[in-house]
């Protein structure tokens, strides 16, 4: 038998923001899967260059400071939607739904305050290196792209935190209904069986090749 809040359905408006939010989200963390992907190549390029053919990438201790934004930032709200940067939630195991849906909505609005604060400071960094015309000490590349990227990425953080926030809000009202833009915490037994899962059915596909 379902508890009444379990059966309250999610609010409409709630979940079609979570979604499109979440596809800026997926579409900037491919970017930056890719940004990775790209410096790893050309990384690779510049050893093999410069060892055997001793030919060096012109600008390329630049590039990888410029472009380094890219990888560091734009994943930054995916991994707040999916609950994957570092917690510490021993405390919280075993507490009463409401109490954790309100401890986790206050450290979230906690977050939300520095995220906000972090915003007009990069952003005047980034205002700084526009009107000075700052650029890197070698091939002189403009560093405004790359500091104008840091308050891109709080900004949409920001937008992730203040829908985690209602969310939570509402989980604290009904605490047994289904969380929409919120990570959904998962207990030990649950995230053993899930590894155990995904380990025998990586295996399960190595028997098959």
């Amino acid at each position: 038998m379902t508890s009444p809040s379990a059966a309250v359905p999610p609010p409409v408006a709630l979940s079609l923001v979570h979604r499109w939010l979440g596809w800026i989200e997926n579409t900037l963390n491919v970017f930056a899967a890719l940004a990775i992907f790209f410096l790893m190549f050309v990384g690779v390029l510049q050893i093999v260059g410069r060892s055997v053919f001793d030919i060096a990438i012109y600008g390329y201790i630049d590039y990888i400071e410029q472009s380094s934004a890219i990888f560091a930032f734009l994943g930054i709200a995916y991994c707040q939607r999916v609950g994957a940067h570092i917690r510490m939630d021993l405390l919280m195991r075993g507490v009463p739904k409401r109490v954790l849906w309100f401890m986790e909505g206050l450290a979230v609005f906690i977050a939300l305050i520095i995220v906000t604060l972090l915003i007009e400071s990069t952003f005047q960094n980034f205002l700084r290196a526009w009107q000075l015309g700052d650029s890197t000490m070698d091939i002189k590349l403009p560093v405004w792209p790359s500091k104008l990227m840091v308050p891109f990425a709080l900004s949409l953080l920001w937008l992730r935190v203040v829908l985690q926030i209602v969310d939570y809000a509402r989980l604290v009202r009904w605490p047994d209904a289904e969380p929409v833009a919120v990570p959904k915490l998962e207990t030990v037994e649950e995230q053993a069986r899930a590894e155990i899962e995904e380990a025998l059915g990586r295996e399960r596909m190595e028997d098959r090749r």
